[in-house]
């Protein structure tokens, strides 16, 4: 059965990374899910894998209509709505004369703008079944890096809204986030093969652990704020980080 035996979730980004292994991980322990993001040919070949369990919903997270329909799939596909995990975002690298204003505009959009959308599409229906949302934020938002500015700018709002929307789903729906540290996944791995800022290294060099994270070991924080074992927890940001802050 599992511990989400009976609920539903909708994960953003769950085509790859740390989105995918959220999904993966949910639907091992018994939930449904409804994976979203921009590529259906990726979400196509990530849901393969999940069986019945999973499907899945290809659009703009930043788009209302995305999120509206994301919501209905998950109605249709479970019957409700339990959980919404906002995992996706692009990490782009650029310092501030060198960010133009479409990658400004983009890097908000896909880490900021995307969260609030599927939070006010998905809201009442969370609180009608007591439900969770856990959001993605980063090192970024607190460890100051140059090359990261308008990231840290997304993240460090991302973590302001989390704060300030579980104010108001209480008691209904707890909200809190997931502050990753620097992750090994495709598109890291190929940031430091290519960023010429020097803001993937600075991050990734000061870890006291001394390595990058794997993405189950990010994802499991997420499945934890999202689970009944942290029933008493909303408004809280869970530093995933190894130790990068500490350092």
């Amino acid at each position: 059965m599992g511990e989400f035996a009976g609920k539903t979730a909708i994960v953003t980004g769950g085509s790859r990374g740390i989105g995918l292994t959220v999904a993966t991980l949910l639907v091992e322990r018994g939930a449904r899910v409804v994976l979203v993001g921009r590529d259906g040919v990726a979400l196509a070949s990530a849901v393969e894998g999940l069986g019945e369990a999973a499907t899945t919903i290809a659009g703009d997270i930043a788009q209302a209509d995305t999120a509206s329909r994301a919501v209905a799939k998950a109605i249709d596909h479970g019957g409700a709505l339990d959980i919404l995990a906002n995992i996706a975002g692009i990490f782009p690298t650029a310092r501030i004369e060198e960010t133009s204003d479409a990658l400004y505009a983009d890097t908000i959009a896909a880490n900021l703008t995307g969260t609030m959308t599927f939070c006010r599409a998905a809201f009442p229906v969370l609180r009608e079944r007591n439900g969770a949302i856990v959001n993605m934020s980063s090192t970024a938002a607190r460890f100051p890096t140059p090359g990261l500015s308008a990231y840290a700018a997304a993240k460090a709002g991302v973590e302001a809204f989390t704060r300030a929307l579980a104010a108001e789903g209480a008691p209904h729906i707890r909200v809190n986030a997931v502050s990753a540290g620097p992750t090994r996944t495709e598109t890291v791995d190929a940031l430091m093969a290519s960023d010429t800022t020097g803001a993937v290294h600075a991050v990734t060099s000061a870890l006291p652990l001394g390595r990058l994270a794997e993405p189950r070991e990010i994802a499991e924080a997420v499945l934890f704020l999202a689970s009944s074992r942290a029933s008493f927890i909303t408004g809280q940001i869970l530093h995933a980080n190894g130790g990068g802050l500490m350092a």
